[in-house]
């Protein structure tokens, strides 16, 4: 049971606060977080807490015995954490609906706080006590305690107090049936929170003031304070004020008709209940849920509702909460006309009821019993039922069953043909309308004066509020903006032009240093990089070529679609800056790097390799003769115009690719790199031997023999020129190339 006036557990739950030596102990933090989800536990915690000795706090300070400190923190209770036990527990306990046993928790505090002369402690204590006065339908004796509550509090008192007994005593007046006066206080509230920016007050002055009008039967009104309360928290964690804000705007636009809406604002209580994690309340919760769902048609839905919520109870245990679930699934399968088990829910329920003595759920059974028999043709049976409820109702005088037993009635004996009875049962039908409609207009004239005139006052009044506080918020979110973008807009049109221009810049640069890294600085001819670059590509190609060539049956000549790669050792380039000097060099390098772009073939390229290394690479095609190629480009270097006096004898190594034409995957890029420089070293060793330029040709015959070249590149390639797998051509004698000496030989051991 949590009271409507709950916002006291927010503000006075909690301990006073204490002395920063002082930590609130676990057993008291753990109890104020189950205080509405699990009062019960609440309840124990702050009883184990409670059997600690009571201290004088002056004992709990002792710098030069640590120790002493911890033990005397663990095993006893200063006299602010005793107030805050007390009222913690009394909290909890009517929370459980455990009333006496919180009335005398809450005098335990109010006494403590009086013998030690602490007027703040005492009034929270008179608060809640006047919240539990409250609760048992007591407020005058509410009113007294607020009273002597507000005699105590000072000018310097804690302003959750104040928000506090403001809402007791407005809530009180209401109690005591001083409408007018109650409503003027709830406004008052409200328009206080509203200056000062409290949307939780404002929320909980809303949320009265629907009640208010609860009261009064002016179910429009309340209706639209229920759901400006749940705006006014769309944002906070308040989990029961938003879930019962939701569940009675659930109940009343069921009333009205509109199920839809019913169905979403019950649905929403039912979170905001489980996400407070307490299981009553949340039963009940999912009960109303499949209320409003059923009333929308939907009655397969509504059973899941049910069902869950009596899933909850079997662990509560709670046989009285169980007997109504029983009577709702039992008329739910009614209108699904699942009549066996509507029968056995509906017995379940009357049996209980009648256990119990509820005699108006025990008269709502029989009526579901009653329709029950009728639908399924069973007259005499549905007639027992209807007048034993008939019964019951007139024991109690109860109106509004009266009303929907005697319509019943008149059914049953209109669809049986007794006309009489039926016409007996329509007349009582109208004279119990008719009374119960007199009721409610003398209670309405008593509670209200000039009550439509009121109506569409409060409605223009709430209506024009909400207009007015939507205006307002839309009038600063729209200065807040303008302001922002007057500011920004100019940072943002630099920043992006700023951003543009430098993008621009940074893609210019990046493709010139892309474009030197892809040249050789001194002489501004392609480099290695980007020789690496392309040559993969170039031999993916030829490779495609050689296997199309080798697959290609028809065609008996050889292979003539490779790339020469001529590899060329330029002695003049080895040594130049330190003959000639830098500046020199420079020049020389320079001029000659433009020199050979002139010079070469059209569909040739040349790479400088640094260490006066070039490769020139050419298609087979291109070359009609390799004699005459190799001779253009000693006559190249040749015809260099110079100062200086150059040896420009060459040495060149030369190799095509694929070099094993019917195994062009068996080298790759690096491994033919090695042959390339193997045949240039034996033409380096002619150059040296004659004194002449010099070059060799190294040439696979053609036959399988690509399993020969696995393992280290150079010696296999020179055991297969020695075997005569790999032919050897060149300008000079080739058995004046020594290969042994050109074979690795490994580090000798040290």
């Amino acid at each position: 049971m949590i009271f409507s006036v709950a916002v006291l557990v927010s503000h006075l739950a909690g301990a006073p606060p204490l002395s920063p030596y002082q930590p609130e102990p676990n057993e008291l933090l753990r109890a104020r977080q189950l205080m509405l989800s699990r009062p019960n536990e609440c309840v124990a915690l702050t009883n184990y807490f409670l059997q600690r000795k009571e201290v004088d706090p002056a004992q709990m300070i002792n710098s030069r015995q640590d120790f002493d400190h911890q033990e005397l923190a663990r095993l006893y209770r200063t006299r602010e954490q005793s107030l805050a036990a007390w009222q913690i527990q009394a909290l909890c306990q009517a929370n459980e609906g455990l009333l006496l046993p919180a009335d005398a928790s809450i005098n335990q505090a109010i006494e403590l706080a009086r013998r030690h002369h602490q007027p703040e402690q005492q009034a929270t204590g008179l608060l809640l006590k006047a919240k539990l006065s409250l609760a048992r339908q007591q407020p005058e004796q509410a009113q007294a305690q607020l009273d002597e509550a507000a005699a105590l509090l000072g000018p310097e008192a804690a302003a959750p107090l104040y928000d506090a007994l403001q809402l007791l005593q407005a809530g009180t007046l209401l109690h005591l049936h001083r409408f007018d006066e109650a409503r003027q206080a709830f406004e008052q509230i409200r328009r206080q929170a509203l200056q000062q920016g409290d949307a939780l007050q404002q929320a909980w002055a809303n949320y009265l003031l629907g009640e208010y009008y609860q009261w009064l039967q002016q179910g429009e009104l309340a209706l639209a304070h229920y759901v400006e309360t749940l705006d006014l928290l769309s944002k906070r964690r308040q989990y029961y004020l938003k879930a019962m804000a939701a569940d009675k705007a659930a109940s009343l636009y069921a009333a009205l008709g509109e199920a839809d809406k019913a169905v979403q604002y019950a649905s929403l209580a039912t979170t905001e209940f489980e996400l407070l994690g307490n299981p009553p309340l949340l039963i009940g919760s999912l009960l109303n849920l499949g209320r409003v769902t059923r009333a929308g048609n939907d009655a397969n839905l509504a059973l899941v509702y049910f069902f869950n919520a009596l899933d909850l109870v079997k662990l509560q245990g709670d046989a009285e909460l169980m007997a109504r679930l029983h009577l709702e699934i039992g008329h739910a399968y009614l209108l699904l006309q699942s009549f066996d088990e509507a029968r056995h829910y509906l017995g379940l329920a009357r049996s209980a009821f009648e256990r119990s003595q509820d005699i108006p759920r025990q008269i709502d059974t029989l009526l579901q019993l009653g329709r029950l028999h009728l639908a399924q043709q069973e007259t005499g049976l549905a007639l027992l039922q209807l007048e034993r409820a008939k019964q019951l109702a007139e024991q109690r005088d109860d109106v509004p069953r009266l009303i929907e037993i005697h319509h019943q009635l008149a059914q049953l004996f209109e669809s049986s043909g007794n006309m009489s009875q039926a016409l007996v049962h329509h007349k009582a039908f109208h004279a119990y309308f008719e009374r119960a409609s007199r009721l409610n207009r003398l209670l309405t004239q008593s509670l209200v004066q000039g009550n439509d005139l009121q109506l569409q006052q409060e409605r223009e009044l709430t209506e024009l509020r909400r207009q007015g506080e939507d205006l307002q918020q839309d009038r600063q979110r729209f200065a807040l903006l303008a302001a922002s973008l007057s500011l920004i807009a100019p940072l943002l049109l630099y920043g992006m032009i700023r951003n543009h221009i430098r993008s621009r810049r940074l893609q210019h640069d990046n493709k010139e240093l892309n474009r030197l890294l892809l040249l050789e600085p001194r002489t501004n001819l392609p480099n290695w990089r980007q020789l690496m670059q392309r040559l993969p590509q170039e031999m993916a190609k030829r490779q495609q070529r050689s296997e199309q060539w080798y697959l290609n049956e028809a065609e008996a000549q050889p292979f003539n679609d490779k790339i020469y790669y001529f590899l060329l050792h330029v002695p003049f380039m080895v040594d130049l800056s330190e003959r000639v000097g830098l500046e020199h060099a420079a020049a020389i390098q320079k001029k000659l790097g433009d020199y050979l772009q002139g010079r070469i073939h059209p569909k040739a390229r040349i790479y400088d390799l640094r260490e006066g290394q070039f490769i020139y690479v050419i298609s087979q095609r291109q070359v009609v003769d390799l004699n005459q190629t190799l001779s253009s480009l000693e006559r190249m270097f040749t015809e260099f115009p110079c100062q200086f006096e150059l040896d420009r004898r060459l040495a060149i190594g030369i190799i095509g690719h694929p070099f094993l034409p019917k195994a062009p995957h068996a080298l790759d890029d690096m491994r033919l790199g090695d042959i390339l420089y193997l045949a240039m070293a034996a033409a380096l060793q002619l150059a040296e031997r004659t004194g002449e330029q010099a070059w060799v040709e190294l040439l696979a015959v053609d036959c399988q023999q690509a399993a020969f070249f696995n393992g280290e590149i150079r010696h296999c390639c020179i055991q297969a020129i020695l075997k005569g797998l790999v032919k050897v051509n060149s300008s000079h004698k080739k058995q004046q190339i020594d290969w042994h000496a050109l074979a690795p030989e490994p580090a000798a051991p040290i």
